[in-house]
């Protein structure tokens, strides 16, 4: 995708970043870019998928050991926002308390 003549012009092999800034003339609204090598499309970066791997497993390792609890006082009334998912106000205040093994 990078190197290809039809995309990039003449100048394909030359190095010009500038090139990667531009906004595609496909999307009026701005949201994609014309080089997706990490985002999108066939070149999709490839440690990505390791590194949301890792992440589960830290993830994981710590709730192994912690407890998530709440940290709010006897009685708390929380507001809840409008969004597409539950949200509320200010967070859900938790802290972690060591499992007994």
């Amino acid at each position: 995708m990078g190197r290809l003549e039809r995309i990039w012009g003449p100048d394909w092999a030359e190095f010009k970043p500038e090139r990667w800034l531009k906004k595609s003339e496909e999307e009026s609204d701005g949201e994609k870019w014309v080089f997706v090598v990490f985002q999108a499309g066939p070149r999709v970066c490839l440690g990505k998928e390791m590194a949301f791997l890792q992440m589960k497993r830290v993830v994981a390792g710590i709730l192994s050991n912690f407890k998530v609890v709440p940290a709010v006082e006897e009685g708390f009334k929380p507001v809840y926002v409008s969004f597409m998912t539950a949200k509320m106000k200010g967070g859900f205040p938790v802290k972690f308390e060591s499992r007994e093994k």
